[in-house]
C-alpha cells in the first residue's frame, strides 16, 4: 500500500490527540473523524469505546495513542481471518465470484487466476454473466492472455446450465480450479439477485461442497454502501470472504473495518492497481498499522 493511504484520517488524528488530554471532546472529535472515514455508526462507537476504557497518562504522545488504536483496529478486522488456499486438493476448486458492476469483479478473477497457475493449477474461467455480452467478452480476453480454460455459452441464456455445465467440462479437462464469473448485478435487481440464488442450488446439485468460496468484490471507494451490498449478497449465497478493490490513495479505509465489524466475513485480499500481481493477501496487523500510524 502506498505511503499516502488513509492520509486524511492520519491528518485529523494528528490534529486531535497532539498534546491532547483524552476526554469527552477529543473521543468525540474522534468519533467524528471516523464517521468522515466511512466507518459506521456502531462500529465508530465500539472503537471510540474500546479507547476511552484504556488508562493513559495525563497527556499521552500521539505514537502511543496510534499504537493501541492500532491494536483496537486489528482486534475488529481479525476476525475469522483466513487467506485464498492457492494450493487447495479439491478437484475441482469452485469460486464463485459475485458483486455489482464497477466492482472490478472481472480483473479480480484474472488476479486469481494467475496466482492458481503460479501454483502450478490448470484454471477454468466460467463465463456466468449471460446478459451482457461485454462481460463474456472481457473475460474471454483475460483468458486468452494468461492462458486459462474458458467456457461461455449464448447470451441471454440461462446462466446457471452453463455453471452446471462447467463441472462436468473441467472434470473432463483435469481442471484444478473453476472461477465462475457472475452478472454484475446491482443488489436490489430482485430477478437478478434471485439467479444468483439459483447458479448456488445448481453447484450444490453437483456437490453439498460447492461452491468452496463464494467471493464479494467490493470497490474500497464505495464508502458505506459496501456493507449494504455484503449483507443483501449474503442472503442468496453464503460469502465466505471479501476481496477490496482499488484500494489506492483514494480508499478511506472506514469501509473495510465496518464490514467486518457487522458482518465478520473475512477480509481475503486486497486489490491496488490493475496489474496481474496487484493483488495482496490481507495482513489485518499491517492494514492496522497503516490506518492510524503515520
Amino acid at each position: 500500500m502506498e505511503i499516502s493511504l488513509f492520509k486524511t484520517l492520519k491528518t485529523g488524528l494528528t490534529k486531535i490527540f497532539a498534546n491532547q488530554k483524552i476526554d469527552e471532546n477529543t473521543i468525540q472529535d474522534f468519533e467524528d473523524l471516523l464517521l468522515t472515514s466511512d466507518v459506521d455508526l456502531e462500529t465508530s462507537e465500539l472503537i471510540t469505546s474500546k479507547l476511552s476504557n484504556l488508562k493513559f497518562s495525563d497527556t499521552p504522545s500521539l505514537s502511543v495513542i496510534q499504537k493501541l488504536l492500532s491494536e483496537i483496529i486489528n482486534e475488529i478486522i481479525f476476525t475469522n481471518s483466513k487467506c485464498i488456499n492457492y494450493e487447495s486438493n479439491n478437484n475441482p476448486y469452485v469460486i464463485l465470484m459475485v458483486g455489482v458492476n464497477g466492482s472490478g469483479k472481472t480483473t479480480t478473477i484474472a488476479k486469481l487466476a494467475n496466482r492458481f497457475q503460479q501454483n502450478k493449477k490448470k484454471v477454468l474461467l466460467v463465463a456466468a454473466d449471460t446478459f451482457r455480452a461485454a462481460a463474456a467478452e472481457q473475460l474471454n480476453q483475460w483468458s486468452d492472455r494468461i492462458g486459462t480454460e474458458f467456457i461461455r455459452t449464448t447470451d441471454g441464456s440461462d446462466p446457471a446450465s452453463i455453471v452446471f455445465e462447467s463441472i462436468g467440462f473441467a472434470k473432463n479437462k483435469g481442471i484444478d480450479v473453476i472461477i465462475i464469473d457472475t452478472a454484475g448485478r446491482l443488489q436490489n435487481k430482485s430477478d437478478l439477485m434471485d439467479q444468483l440464488g439459483k447458479i448456488n442450488r445448481v453447484l450444490k446439485k453437483h456437490d453439498d461442497e460447492y461452491p468452496h468460496e463464494s467471493i464479494i468484490s467490493i470497490d474500497a471507494t464505495t464508502g458505506q454502501n459496501a456493507l449494504k451490498q455484503v449483507e443483501e449478497f449474503n442472503k442468496f449465497t453464503e460469502l465466505t470472504g471479501i476481496i477490496m478493490t482499488k484500494f489506492d490513495s483514494n480508499a478511506s479505509g472506514g469501509t473495510l473495518v465496518s464490514i467486518t465489524n457487522k458482518t465478520k466475513i473475512p477480509i481475503l485480499a486486497i486489490g491496488d492497481g490493475e496489474k496481474l500481481d496487484d493483488i495482496k493477501d490481507f495482513d489485518s496487523e499491517k492494514f492496522a498499522k497503516e490506518f492510524v500510524e503515520i
